[in-house]
């Protein structure tokens, strides 16, 4: 990050710091994780740059989410949506279902969270581009809450609804 930020490589220096945000995140360094990314959503708007906008705003709608702030997480997680939408990548599209999904079980709404899901499990299997392991916590932890909430019968049915649904008749409200 400071060999592009001293060669004035925005872009580099902006990948380098969302390299530092997720791994923040994902040590549960929420503070240090917005803190990597918040400052740069001006500049990456300002540069068209949306699919690094994406991937930021649903960063920063996970951070909102695992602080328990629903509102932020929701309005952070659309922004990525249509950001996603317009670039037309099906992956941030799924991202961004995924957060709102994490949305939708914070919010007591798991048969939602559920169809959510299962959009963006479609959509990552129309795309041949399933989330690696590593990559799965988010995934894994809303799909464990809404499991948990609505049973497994009841999951797999919604699950299933939602990977039925087009992707753009997919209620993110």
């Amino acid at each position: 990050m400071r060999l592009a930020a001293r060669q004035s490589d925005r872009v580099a220096e902006h990948f380098a710091e969302v390299g530092l945000a997720l791994a923040a995140r994902r040590r549960g360094d929420l503070d240090d994780a917005e803190a990597h990314l918040a400052p740069w959503l001006p500049w990456v708007r300002t540069v068209h740059g949306e699919p690094g906008l994406a991937l930021d705003l649903a960063e920063l709608g996970f951070i909102a989410e695992l602080r328990g702030d629903p509102s932020t997480a929701l309005a952070r997680h659309r922004d990525g949506l249509e950001s996603a939408r317009k670039i037309g990548d099906p992956r941030a599209v799924a991202v961004a279902f995924e957060g709102i999904a994490g949305v939708r079980a914070l919010d007591g709404d798991p048969a939602a969270a559920a169809r959510l899901l299962g959009s963006a499990a479609a959509l990552r299997t129309s795309v041949d581009a399933p989330l690696p392991p590593a990559e799965r916590t988010d995934v894994d932890r809303i799909t464990a809450s809404a499991r948990a909430a609505l049973g497994a019968t009841r999951f797999e049915s919604e699950f299933d609804q939602g990977q039925r649904t087009p992707p753009d008749q997919v209620d993110s409200a």
